[in-house]
Formats: structure tokens, C-alpha cells, sequence
């Protein structure tokens, strides 16, 4: 009938057992308490679906155990079987939640397996319709994320639009995607201008000691062979052990796993440097859905780059000569 299990209760241990054997031949597992006491004492460590008790049980009766069972437990159905099926016990039953009564003496199995059924049917229902409001809500949930993002990454574009300075820019663009993906950590890596050695242009969440350190050059290992694989990267949660393998100790402070993600940055489809970002939420792996967001971010990024021609954006040195924006961070 249903792999869900069902819990008889009765002081009486004949009956309980007889009760107990008819219930298993319709292929339910059945577990057994013979009072109110080991009954809850039961269901603290083990989870039923179903409880059919007696309505007398010693020292505390089967309503006392449906009023417990139904404030501890509310999903339990709980039937009750009694001899005396009184308008004042049935209205008590009712009111404190029992899902049916069953009158004994029950002689043949049929009244028991049609209630029994019932239960477990509206017990089903009852998931699905809970399972339906749990995917609504993480329907409606992800809607008002996305919503979220769209509306931050209209007013980072904008705020980016209203720059004149490449630092800022990409600080700019640092900050919302830290802030968006409620990361730990992250830093914008860019080539110098032979395109060999990978530097740190701006960096949060990993220590200015850090950034300055690897201002000019990053050492080989996982930032390097990422940022030459010049690909999107979606590390959701611990780090794979073919990329653990490649970082070494030197560039372990910048990292705040579990979960990494990494952008190209291009200018004028030239790989300029990329985006990483690091560290997700307990329990709120990155997906990628987060990889699409910033993909998005650098992309008007770039755009707003290139269209304000700050790429070509000269920094004056105390000479009054120029130097390119490649060269800034060689």
C-alpha cells in the first residue's frame, strides 16, 4: 500500500500484535508502543507517518497523545480506535486534530485498510501541495533575485558611465559584484603590456599586504593558468583537484573558498586581464546564474570602456610624459 510507516499503540498486547499483523499484510511497515510514554519517547528518534491508538491507554489516554503528537509533530495523522464512540469523544478527537475514529471491535481488516488508505492519500496530497508552495516560492524567490540583479546592473552601468578614471571603474565593478553575489573576496588582475606578467590592479576582502605584493607580477599557479585559459570559470563550491593542485601557498591569501569565479576582461577583443571572485554564502553555493550576472557586468563594462576611449586614457607621470593604460600596472 505505501512504504510509510505506521505506529499501533495499545496496553493490550494481543491486540496490539493482531493489529500490528493486519496492518503488514498490506505491505506497511509497523512499529509498536504499548503506552502514551513510549509512544513519544518513540517518536523522538524515529519518524512514522500514521499513528493508530487506543483511546484508553494507562495513565494517559489516546486524546493526551494526539494533543502531543499534534503540537510536536503536525503532519502525523493520528486515528483513534475506541469502543466507545460517544458525540463528546468524537467532537474532543476532532478538535484536537485526529484524522478519523475506527469503533472495535474491528473483526475483519476492511474498515481499518479503507481508513488507513485515506490517511496516507491525504497525507500525499498534503506534500504535494506542500512541495507545489515550496517551488513557488523558490520560483518567486529567484524572480526577485533577478530583478534585483537587473536593477543593480542598470545603476552599476550607470555609475560606471559617470566615471573619467579606470581605477575607479574597476573598483566600481569590483564592488557591485562582491556585493551582489554577497561574496568574501575578489580582485581585478590585469596583463602588463607585453602580456606576460598578471598583476593585481584592485583588490577587496584580501588585504592591502596582498594586493601590493602582487601589484606587478602574480606567481604561476591557479590565478595565472585561469587567467591564460582566457575562459568563464564556475567553481560552485570546494575547489576541483585538478585546479587545487595548481595553487601554491604564495597565492592562497587571496582566495576566500569554497567557490571561485573568473571573467575575462577584453578590451577591443583583446584579453586585458580577468575578474575573480571568491567565497559564497553558507549554504548559497555561486551557480550559474551568477556566472550569467557577471558576465553581463564585465561585458557594459567594457563597452562603457571603450565607448568613453578610456583605454586609451593616458596617466601623466612628474615629467609630464604619458604612459599607456597597459603599462600602468607593469
Amino acid at each position: 500500500m505505501t512504504d510509510e510507516r505506521v505506529l499501533v499503540v495499545d496496553h493490550i498486547d494481543d491486540r496490539r500484535e493482531h493489529l500490528a499483523e493486519l496492518i503488514s499484510s498490506q505491505g506497511i511497515n509497523v512499529l509498536q508502543a504499548s503506552t502514551c510514554e513510549d509512544c513519544l519517547s518513540l517518536l523522538a528518534h524515529e519518524k512514522v507517518g500514521i499513528i493508530l491508538s487506543e483511546t484508553e491507554l494507562p495513565k494517559k489516554s489516546g486524546l493526551f497523545l494526539l494533543k502531543e503528537v499534534k503540537h510536536s509533530s503536525p503532519d502525523t495523522e493520528v486515528i483513534l480506535l475506541t469502543h466507545n464512540a460517544s458525540s463528546f469523544n468524537l467532537l474532543q478527537a476532532l478538535r484536537l486534530g485526529a484524522y478519523d475514529f475506527i469503533v472495535r471491535p474491528i473483526d475483519t481488516g476492511e474498515i481499518l485498510f479503507n481508513t488507513l488508505g485515506r490517511a496516507f492519500t491525504h497525507r500525499h496530497h498534503l506534500q504535494q501541495r506542500e512541495d507545489l508552495l515550496q517551488e513557488l516560492e523558490t520560483k518567486n524567490r529567484k524572480l526577485n533575485q533577478t530583478l534585483h540583479r537587473m536593477q543593480s546592473l542598470t545603476d552599476a552601468i550607470a555609475k560606471i558611465a559617470a566615471l573619467s578614471d579606470i581605477q575607479k571603474s574597476f573598483t566600481t565593478l569590483l564592488e557591485v559584484a562582491i556585493k551582489d553575489l554577497s561574496a568574501r573576496s575578489g580582485f581585478v588582475a590585469l596583463f602588463d603590456k607585453k602580456n606576460e606578467n598578471l598583476g593585481i590592479k584592485v583588490s577587496r576582502g584580501i588585504g592591502n599586504v596582498a594586493s601590493q605584493k602582487f601589484a606587478r607580477q602574480l606567481p604561476a599557479g591557479l590565478t595565472t593558468a585561469i587567467a591564460h585559459q582566457a575562459k568563464d570559470l564556475l567553481v560552485a563550491s570546494a575547489l576541483p583537484n585538478a585546479l587545487a593542485t595548481m595553487l601554491n601557498s604564495h597565492e592562497e591569501q587571496l582566495y576566500s573558498f569554497p567557490g571561485l569565479i573568473a571573467v575575462p576582461l577584453r578590451i577591443k577583443e583583446r584579453l586585458a586581464g580577468m575578474l575573480f571572485i571568491s567565497g559564497h554564502q553558507k549554504n548559497s553555493h555561486f551557480a550559474d546564474h551568477d556566472l550569467l550576472y557577471l558576465t553581463q557586468l564585465v561585458q557594459h563594462t567594457q563597452i562603457q570602456l571603450e565607448k568613453d576611449g578610456l583605454i586609451h586614457q593616458l596617466s601623466k607621470n612628474k615629467k609630464g610624459n604619458v604612459t599607456p593604460l597597459r603599462a600602468i600596472v607593469s
